[in-house]
């Protein structure tokens, strides 16, 4: 009995130390924005990102019919409080030219749009944690999150004439942002070129 209490005790002493040294070390590694995560840190932070959202959200498909008039109330929502950090097409071009860790998500791919409808509701509701995404849940009611997945959807399946409506929009959207950069710092700031996706809607 004392032989495994004490084995107990040295375990953790162990774990204690081991702690101890990463909280000492993890200060010391380059966490900046700008930096492209390592492959293993990469597969950590979305394995569990993953798990977290997978055991929390609930089973439920989208209770809105994607109606032209469901849609159209999607994407302005969507506009409204996604598009700055999204992108009006969803490319994770955002509007602010920065820089974010982890990068924006990128609505389009196989990544996003393979989350269920009740795994995308949770993450819009409650956001994740220290990478940016906020959570709506508090100021927005069920129906305006649905829209929005409703037209995270549609982004994935846009005709030519949606697509190039939405890229036309976001020229016109940096050109006026940039418009009024320069009239607030005039002589200071430089003509940028357009990004696709960009737009000057603000949350």
């Amino acid at each position: 009995m004392r032989r495994a209490l004490l084995y107990i005790m040295i375990l953790i002493g162990a774990v204690m130390a081991v702690l101890i040294m990463l909280l000492r070390l993890l200060p010391l590694i380059n966490w900046p924005a700008t930096r492209k995560p390592g492959q293993m840190e990469s597969k950590l932070a979305d394995y569990v990102t993953s798990e977290w959202v997978r055991r929390h959200a609930a089973k439920q498909t989208n209770p809105i019919n994607p109606t032209p008039e469901n849609l159209k109330a999607g994407q302005g929502d969507f506009e409204e409080h996604c598009a700055t950090c999204h992108g009006l097409d969803g490319s994770g071009e955002n509007r602010f030219e920065a820089d974010f860790y982890p990068p924006v998500a990128k609505l389009t791919d196989d990544d996003a749009q393979n989350w269920s409808d009740g795994e995308l509701y949770f993450i819009i509701s409650n956001g994740i944690p220290m990478t940016g995404m906020p959570g709506f849940s508090r100021n927005h009611d069920s129906k305006e999150i649905w829209g929005m997945i409703l037209w995270v959807r549609h982004l994935a399946q846009l005709n030519p004439a949606e697509k190039a409506a939405l890229e036309s929009r976001a020229h016109m959207s940096v050109e006026q942002h940039q418009k009024m950069m320069e009239e607030s710092h005039p002589g200071e700031v430089q003509p940028s070129s357009p990004k696709p996706g960009a737009e000057s809607e603000h949350h």
